[in-house]
């Protein structure tokens, strides 16, 4: 199915911007600090910044592997055999535990800002 190949499309380019993040060269694709004034840029280290959110994101990206991943290998077999209605709760747990990695995430991120990354 052409869908999973879009994904892993999409899953290979955050692996990129990844890549870029944590070589410490893309402070401009860190939401909040490409806003912030040029007064208030110069008071944080933008290499720091960029590794930073590269670890986050890297973190991510494994939970984005991983539902690519059971995607591709469980529920498109079982689309493919048509016994997808046998696995629904086990699709819902994968998905929900998945999810809310993704999200634990995000919010440690988002809680922990640029607190370490000030020059």
């Amino acid at each position: 199915m052409w869908f999973i190949w879009v994904i892993w499309g999409l899953v290979a380019l955050m692996i990129l911007v990844n890549i870029i993040l944590l070589t410490g060269r893309g402070s401009n694709l860190v939401t909040g600090f490409n806003t912030l004034s040029k007064e208030e840029k110069s008071k944080y280290d933008k290499v720091k910044i960029s590794r930073q959110t590269g670890v986050y994101m890297l973190f991510i990206n494994i939970g984005l592997i991983a539902l690519v991943t059971y995607l591709q290998f469980r529920i498109l077999g079982a689309i493919q055999a048509n016994t997808i209605n046998s696995y629904g709760t086990e699709i819902t747990m994968i998905a929900l535990a998945i999810c809310t990695y993704v999200v634990v995430i995000g919010i440690v991120s988002v809680t922990r800002g640029f607190k370490n990354c000030k020059k």
